[in-house]
């Protein structure tokens, strides 16, 4: 890090902390980093040291929650609590990691998403990333998660995809946070009740398909009454999506997942549904 670069890191801490010690005193629940990685150590490190970094913030008061994964679920009616939590995904070649501050009773909501080549370039950034998401959240005006608007059609539209061109972060589902496309051929989703879906991502005659990896679980499939999704995710077939690229920030396709079926007075979750569904890219 060069000098300039240092010092001016330094007045920007130094401001922010200024700034919450003097007009805030901010409530931080933090809890336990949504990883699918099988490196638990390293999770464990990085959950660690945000819980360390949180604790050196003035003003910050921080209630541990590493034992517990934070969900859309948990109720929240305090309007000045502020919730941190964190997702690290990882691929042969990077690393995901995304930082959330959400004020759930005040339907706000900040996230910084960042794709490393290193793991440890995530430790030695983390910091920076705290602060610009708490200073984010604090002075975010009061709102719904904000409108995701469809890009128009572009002079692009025959463009051919590839994964190093739809590699990053799209969003535009109901109960989807985000997806996020590595250019290794490999993806996940989260969904907003905190679940996380490992997908294999191809690109077979320009069309783009992503399919889910790994068992089923009843919160992907969120639509579903929790009763009906629980047994339904025991032989559930992949959700599937089938993708075009319409310019380089959208795709257009359709979504195979499971449905409601009412038959002879009974009620399963059996049948398959075709849905149209357009993912924006960040």
């Amino acid at each position: 890090m060069n000098r300039k670069t240092f010092i001016q890191q330094g007045i920007f801490f130094l401001l922010f902390s200024i700034f919450l010690a003097k007009c805030f005193s901010v409530n931080v629940e933090y809890y336990g980093v949504n990883s699918t990685s099988s490196d638990i150590e390293k999770i464990t490190k990085t959950q660690d040291l945000l819980y360390t970094q949180l604790l050196s913030f003035p003003g910050v008061t921080v209630t541990d929650k590493r034992d517990q994964n934070y969900s859309s679920e948990i109720f929240i009616d305090d309007i000045n609590l502020i919730v941190v939590y964190a997702d690290i995904q990882d691929d042969s070649t990077e690393w995901v990691f995304t930082i959330y501050a959400e004020q759930p009773a005040l339907k706000k909501k900040s996230e910084i998403t960042k794709t490393y080549a290193s793991y440890y370039k995530i430790l030695t950034e983390a910091k920076e990333s705290l602060r610009k998401l708490l200073d984010s959240i604090i002075n975010q005006d009061d709102q719904n998660s904000k409108a995701v608007t469809s890009a128009k059609p572009a002079s692009i539209s025959n463009t051919t995809p590839t994964l190093e061109l739809i590699s990053g972060t799209w969003v535009g589902e109901k109960n989807i946070s985000k997806i996020v496309l590595l250019r290794g051929g490999r993806g996940f989703v989260i969904f907003q009740n905190g679940a996380t879906m490992n997908i294999d991502v191809e690109i077979q005659e320009n069309t783009v398909i992503c399919t889910q990896t790994g068992k089923s679980n009843a919160s992907f499939f969120p639509d579903l009454p929790r009763e009906i999704a629980l047994v339904a995710a025991l032989d559930a077939e992949p959700i599937k999506w089938t993708l075009n690229l319409t310019d380089e920030k959208t795709l257009n396709g359709t979504k195979k997942t499971l449905a409601m079926s009412t038959k002879e007075n009974s009620v399963s979750a059996t049948e398959l549904k075709i849905s149209q569904v357009t993912w924006t890219k960040q």
